[in-house]
């Protein structure tokens, strides 16, 4: 299975990836709307992109008292049935990570969450940086030790052992 994997000091800050998401979603271009969004740490210069990180134990989906949510086993996203939402926000509370959004479309709020966009993901697409990548789940930690490999080839050419 795929899973979708930030990196945050690979983000420029950008915001292209809320604007496809808006757009793949709603037709339209609204960081309002877009269910990433991008929080910038201003003191540090460090931007970090905010969404469903799909949990294995989905606290929105366990604090959802209508059914609403539910999880689709061919992606592994937390999928909203707007239907049965009846708008009490328990799964917003519940988010650990703040991704679970509240957005008006159509003069109607509604519970917004990401869908991996049914496995293709527009913001990775767009994501010049590549601070968004939906990867093999085995191959996240593959990547990780390559990117600290190469950290410590960088600084062993520069002559700082210390990373």
């Amino acid at each position: 299975m795929k899973v979708f994997h930030v990196e945050p000091n690979k983000c420029s800050g950008c915001h292209l990836c809320e604007l496809a998401c808006s757009f793949k979603h709603f037709k339209t271009f609204s960081a309002e709307i877009s269910n990433i969004r991008i929080e910038s740490i201003e003191d540090k210069a460090f931007n970090i992109p905010i969404k469903c990180m799909q949990c294995e134990e989905a606290y929105c989906m366990k604090a959802c008292v209508s059914g609403a949510l539910y999880k689709d086993y061919l992606t592994g996203a937390v999928k909203i049935d707007q239907d049965k939402c009846i708008g009490c926000k328990a799964c917003v509370m519940a988010c650990p990570f703040g991704a679970v959004n509240i957005i008006r479309i159509n003069n109607r709020l509604q519970v917004s969450i990401c869908d991996l966009c049914s496995g293709d993901p527009e913001c990775v697409k767009v994501c010049r940086g590549k601070a968004l990548t939906y990867i093999e789940e085995g191959k996240v930690n593959a990547r990780k030790r390559s990117d600290t490999l190469n950290r410590m080839a960088e600084s062993a050419e520069g002559g700082n052992l210390d990373g």
